[in-house]
């Protein structure tokens, strides 16, 4: 199974509490950097979970991406474009806050590089886009990158990021095979503002986004666990599965990347998508224990084992 990311890239400075945060005073925790971004986390998840990768990114020939492209490399991880040269290019950097829980309390993103994956860089491309089985992007791209992207005539996958930027993915809904959003994101698409993530406003919100043209769709719930739905020729059926219990979460960081991923990995397989979204749930639970984007033990084997002992009702 061959997969194109197209997505950003960036080192992580993640800054823990040891208790809940107090905002406006010095907090005491742990700070650590590595690797990450939306785009990264997918290709490294997607890889970990039995996929051939190759990454469209922008970095720089700096510090930050010498060490995102050294991992990439040694993950097995095709980099498919040099990084870029020159005092004026600065390899993306997100910063966040996370409470004593491991949830995130803010975060701060430095992203301008993106700038430089372009509808010129798509096209030089279209033919390996193509070819493959999958191509997942994320919305950290400008807009007209995405419909660029939303030309090539294969599988689309792509990860609202924020409520901010998924926004930017209006125009392609129809175009794509799956979405995954979170359900701030899926509101702000769905144009339902102020509802609630409750059975009624997951309902509510479903049915705007098909009426898009958005036939499949993640949205993810927090400690609620996720939602599905995907439109057939029967009609639209919705699901949903909740956080694996007895977790040492750690951190919340990258999950919702690993999410998608175990749900594609699933796809792929010719799972249903009830089944598809215990495997993203159970890749994510995983990933929860680890303070790394993507954690060191995902692999298709644990999920399975971890969906085994956790989803009863696995078909």
């Amino acid at each position: 199974m061959k997969v194109w990311v197209v997505g950003a890239s960036n080192v992580d400075i993640i800054a823990r509490s040891n208790a809940p945060v107090i905002a406006a005073d010095s907090n005491v925790g742990t700070v650590e950097k590595a690797p990450g971004g939306v785009g990264r986390n997918i290709a490294f998840a997607l890889n970990a979970l039995g996929f051939e990768v190759s990454m469209l990114t922008a970095i720089a020939d700096d510090e930050y991406g010498r060490m995102i492209a050294e991992g990439m490399e040694k993950a097995g991880i095709r980099l498919c474009i040099a990084p870029f040269s020159g005092k004026q290019y600065r390899t993306g950097v997100y910063c966040c806050i996370m409470d004593g829980d491991g949830s995130l309390v803010c975060a701060v993103n430095d992203m301008m590089i993106n700038e430089k994956i372009s509808p010129e860089l798509i096209a030089e491309h279209k033919d390996d886009l193509e070819s493959c089985d999958y191509v997942v992007f994320d919305a950290n791209l400008a807009p007209e990158t995405i419909k660029a992207i939303a030309s090539t005539d294969t599988r689309l996958v792509a990860d609202c990021v924020s409520s901010i930027k998924a926004p930017k993915l209006n125009d392609v809904l129809e175009r794509l095979y799956l979405l995954k959003a979170n359900f701030i994101e899926a509101c702000t698409l769905a144009g339902t503002e102020g509802l609630e993530p409750d059975e009624e406003g997951l309902q509510t919100v479903m049915e705007a986004l098909v009426a898009k043209g958005l036939r499949r769709a993640i949205i993810s719930l927090g400690r609620k666990g996720a939602f599905c739905y995907e439109v057939s020729g029967t009609g639209t059926r919705g699901v949903d599965a909740p956080v694996l219990e007895n977790l040492n979460v750690v951190s919340t960081n990258g999950c919702g990347d690993v999410l998608l991923s175990g749900f594609l990995r699933a796809m792929a397989e010719g799972f249903p998508i009830e089944d598809a979204l215990y495997y993203g749930q159970a890749a994510s639970g995983i990933n929860s224990e680890s303070m790394e984007a993507v954690s060191p033990a995902l692999n298709f084997e644990n999920v399975k084992k971890k969906v085994e002992e956790s989803y009863e009702q696995i078909s």
